[in-house]
């Protein structure tokens, strides 16, 4: 789980306050970020894996980086879930 990239299809509203994503595919669905996954969001998109995001993340609030690693792990696995987040190891076969 840990090199997982943002899915082509959406796209990420960061504020100082959190973030919102939209999946375009199908009915545009929305997800709410807190401030921390917003941070989280965007060093993933830069390029971080799972776990040097949430250890930045955890640097900057000064949170025990396990705790955070947790966290942000529970997170990716529902953006997973939402196939919000992808991982570029798994190739899929289209037809």
């Amino acid at each position: 789980m840990s090199d997982l990239r943002p899915a082509p299809t959406v796209r990420a509203t960061i504020t100082e306050r959190g973030g919102m994503l939209l999946d375009l595919r199908g009915k545009g669905r929305w997800y709410a970020l807190t401030f921390s996954g917003a941070l989280w969001w965007r060093y993933l998109a830069a390029g971080a894996t799972v776990d040097e995001a949430a250890d930045h993340v955890s640097a900057l609030f000064g949170a025990d980086p396990n705790r955070v690693r947790t966290d942000m792990r529970a997170l990716a696995q529902q953006l997973l879930d939402r196939r919000m987040l992808r991982d570029p190891a798994r190739r899929r076969w289209h037809r």
